[in-house]
């Protein structure tokens, strides 16, 4: 089919492909400090880490072997409920994470610290709210 085409829609549909894989790619970089993200979906796959070591971890783990399950301390790792909101503060370069600061929308007996680690991939789930200068 695609030989049948003329070489403008070739072209175009070359700069439609390219233009989404471009996209795909500059999405993940354009996170910056003092970004404010909020959770609008009841379910998100955005986990915050109380812990860096934690988090890097699972990240080793999942680079490596596939199938394998490990189990989580729910006390060192927060799920992203609606309405939570994520303020990015610091990027560590080297690890491709950030920390960030929590502002759930309800307050719960067990989150008395409101900083975390947070890996920016899953951050596509969560809608941008505003950019913080201070």
């Amino acid at each position: 089919m695609i030989n049948q085409m003329n070489p403008i829609k070739k072209s175009l549909l070359a700069l439609f492909l390219l233009s989404f894989a471009i996209s795909g790619y500059t999405d993940a970089s354009s996170y910056k400090v003092g970004d404010v993200f909020e959770a609008k979906k009841r379910t998100t796959s955005v986990l915050l880490y109380v812990l860096k070591n934690d988090l890097l971890a699972d990240i080793r783990q999942h680079s490596g072997k596939t199938g394998i399950i490990r189990q989580r301390d729910s006390r060192y790792v927060y799920e992203l409920q609606k309405g939570d909101k994520i303020i990015l503060l610091k990027k560590y370069e080297e690890e491709k994470i950030f920390r960030v600061a929590l502002v759930p929308k309800r307050k719960s007996k067990g989150s008395d610290n409101p900083f975390y680690y947070s890996v920016p991939t899953k951050f596509n789930q969560l809608v941008f709210v505003e950019h913080l200068t201070k």
